[in-house]
């Protein structure tokens, strides 16, 4: 019977706070660290990052998937979530893989995992970026779900959002990010996965990404994929794709 790689349960310190994430044991010399979108948790939609993270340690590759501050399993509250905590919380986990003897470290975030993913690496030494239906506008996607942010952002101390707390301060701070600022500064390589299924201002951002990113960058569309890619053949597509990608560029 095959033994499939080894899945460890970890913790680290950020911003004093106890973050909470599984590392999936490949061969130990390259790190994958997965960013999970908001509203989510180290699983993700579907248990789409478990997936992800156990076929790339299937084939040698580690990964990290872990809870930002508020989700999951790590400390704190969601509603005290910040962008600037989610970059704080992956800067702290590209250090945890540097402490463990990584070699090469990739990131690789969905949604807003993957704006995450772009504002740190804008800043922060690592050696590949992979994004997968990445938040391309902070407020263009605000406005994507939230008609009246403008009133809401004036009158609102707090915005209910699918059952979620979501404070003032949280827009307010995320507002002031410019993603696509962000990604014209990587130099690493880079691969932007985009379902054609997704949200207008995902699809619309995906284009942009291609006018002001850097080389070398790979873009991938999935025809008819929705922005968690929610059919069993675009996960497969997607993380498949994206494990060839990262054996030939980590």
């Amino acid at each position: 019977m095959h033994k499939s790689p080894p899945e460890i349960p970890v913790t680290f310190l950020s911003q004093e706070s106890q973050i909470v994430g599984m590392l999936h044991q490949g061969k130990g010399a390259r790190l994958v660290i997965l960013c999970h979108g908001f509203l989510s948790s180290k699983n993700d939609c579907r248990r789409l990052f478990v997936e992800t993270a156990r076929a790339f340690a299937a084939e040698g590759l580690d990964a990290l998937r872990f809870d930002f501050y508020g989700s999951g399993d790590s400390a704190g509250a969601f509603c005290d979530s910040l962008v600037s905590r989610y970059i704080a919380n992956l800067r702290d986990a590209i250090e945890w893989g540097r402490r463990h003897g990584y070699d090469q470290i990739a990131v690789l975030g969905l949604s807003m995992g993957g704006a995450v993913a772009i504002l740190t690496l804008a800043e922060t030494p690592a050696d590949a970026l992979i994004t997968w239906s990445a938040v391309p506008d902070m407020q263009q996607t605000f406005l994507s779900y939230v008609g009246n942010l403008d009133e809401i952002a004036t009158q609102v101390e707090e915005y209910v959002h699918d059952g979620w707390v979501i404070r003032r301060n949280f827009w307010e701070e995320a507002l002031r990010y410019d993603i696509k600022a962000a990604l014209s500064r990587i130099t690493v390589p880079k691969f932007i996965v985009q379902g054609t299924g997704d949200a207008p201002v995902f699809v619309e951002g995906f284009a942009a990404f291609r006018d002001l990113v850097q080389p070398p960058a790979d873009f991938m569309e999935i025809p008819a994929a929705s922005h968690t890619f929610s059919l069993p053949a675009h996960r497969h597509q997607v993380i498949r794709q994206s494990l060839i990608w990262l054996k030939r560029n980590l």
